[in-house]
């Protein structure tokens, strides 16, 4: 028998906000931009949610937890609606859950920004990210990171957002404030957000083949990561090696998958010199011997805080300072192929 009760719109939107764990400006920048919502009104205009809205609000929760950005999350529910109720009891369930259990306090960042009726800048984004890093606050991260994808375009939260926030924790580092543990643990928060991002958009399967990797040694990949995200984003063949890429293998793959391009990255001097001594000359060879018009690019950290490393390889691409530059030089260099 069908459950009649879904449909009875009795929800204030402070219910359906503590019921769906979401803030009320959330909700109504969900409305507004993406017509996820529809609630009824009272006689004197108050919204009425119903608990059909709640799972609905849930499912995207979710959806955003895993990379996906709002916009294709909410395509994605109002394209095939029955997706919503592949789990309705565990949606209502944990709902309920959150009508009744009072909120915990999370040490770290004082909310500031939806909590207080607007939207957080990505200035205030990056700086309470920070902090959660720094006090090893993983559910604040994650609560940040949601709503960066919520409220902002992939390219802002990837660069403007998450690399900055891991940019001034390196900083830290730098001055003795925090230790390589703590990089790590804020590293691994990062990379499976945007490694579920990556998983979300389609492989394009024509174009130019590039090759993404890091440095012999590098073990900071999140930098190329971005890069191979913002440039499949935008419709480019990019496969990604990893890091670490020992030069005797490159010559094989290099012959095998025949790409337009191999783009390398490397954070620190040592590994921008390892990238010049050991795979530069592997794609020289592999040039003179089978792929005359391989091109080759390099970035990252090392190449943007030293720019005398370049010298290394003044021949080269270089993909300038973050991702959005390797979008645009992709878009110069392949424009007339």
């Amino acid at each position: 028998m069908a459950d009649t009760t879904l449909d009875l719109a009795i929800y204030s939107i402070k219910a359906m906000a503590n019921m769906a764990g979401v803030t009320e400006p959330t909700l109504r920048a969900w409305e507004k931009r993406y017509d996820i919502l529809v609630p009824d009104r009272t006689e004197s205009g108050h919204r009425r949610y119903t608990r059909r809205d709640i799972n609905r609000v849930i499912w995207l929760k979710q959806r955003l937890a895993e990379g996906m950005a709002i916009s294709q999350a909410a395509l994605l529910l109002q394209s095939q609606p029955d997706l919503l109720f592949a789990e309705p009891k565990a949606a209502e369930n944990r709902a309920v859950s959150n009508l009744i259990r009072k909120p915990v306090a999370h040490p770290g960042p004082t909310p500031t920004g939806t909590e207080a009726g607007r939207v957080r800048s990505p200035q205030v984004l990056t700086t309470q990210l920070l902090q959660a890093f720094l006090a090893y606050d993983e559910a604040t991260a994650n609560e940040l990171l949601v709503e960066a994808t919520s409220f902002y375009p992939p390219e802002t939260v990837c660069v403007n957002i998450i690399q900055t926030a891991l940019v001034e924790l390196g900083e830290h580092w730098a001055r003795q404030e925090t230790t390589v543990i703590n990089e790590h643990f804020a590293s691994t928060i990062c990379r499976g957000r945007i490694t579920a991002m990556l998983e979300g958009l389609p492989l394009p399967q024509r174009g130019p083949l590039v090759l993404a990797a890091c440095a012999p040694q590098e073990l900071h990949e999140l930098g190329i990561l971005i890069t191979t995200y913002c440039l499949r984003r935008h419709g480019w063949r990019v496969i990604y090696l990893g890091q670490n890429i020992p030069a005797a293998d490159l010559e094989i793959e290099l012959k095998r998958l025949k790409p337009a391009l191999a783009v390398f990255s490397a954070s620190r001097s040592e590994t921008a010199r390892h990238l010049a001594e050991e795979i530069y000359p592997v794609i020289k060879q592999v040039r003179c011997e089978s792929l005359s018009r391989l091109l080759f690019g390099y970035s990252g950290q090392a190449f943007k805080e030293d720019p005398g490393l370049r010298e290394l390889l003044k021949d080269e691409l270089y993909f300038g300072n973050d991702a959005l530059d390797s979008v645009e030089l992709m878009e110069k260099t392949f424009s007339h192929n």
